[in-house]
């Protein structure tokens, strides 16, 4: 029994290293349960839940200080500015929007996450 239970954990331990444990990766996964979308937040994300009848960028204004262009194009959130070739891109339930943040009219249970993403 000794050595049967020595054997187990030898297999389980080779089993859990082949399995990759010990490394750390981030995945975005979209699941929809009850019309709730849940995504794992990237480091330096802010992530809001949309209003019916509200835009994405009055409702990130409303929470953040945020530095907005004429035309519309987010500056910077909090002070934190994008670096070289970077810019904040905002998502609607783990998708990158199509349409501007002044133009998005968000919906109850959307979650508007805004990240810095490179070019």
């Amino acid at each position: 029994m000794k050595r049967f239970s020595s054997i187990l954990i030898i297999v389980l331990s080779l089993a859990l290293v082949g399995a990759g444990c010990g490394l750390t990766t981030t995945v975005k996964v979209p699941v929809k349960n009850a019309n709730t979308v849940v995504c794992v937040a990237a480091a330096d994300s802010v992530t809001y839940a949309g209003q019916d009848g509200k835009n994405a960028l009055e409702l990130l204004q409303s929470t953040h200080q945020v530095d907005v262009s004429t035309q519309g194009f987010v500056n910077a959130i909090d002070g934190k500015k994008p670096g070289d070739r970077q810019f904040w891109a905002f998502y609607v339930n783990c998708k990158q929007a199509e349409v501007g943040a002044k133009d998005y009219q968000t919906t109850n249970g959307d979650k508007i996450e805004w990240k810095l993403e490179s070019y």
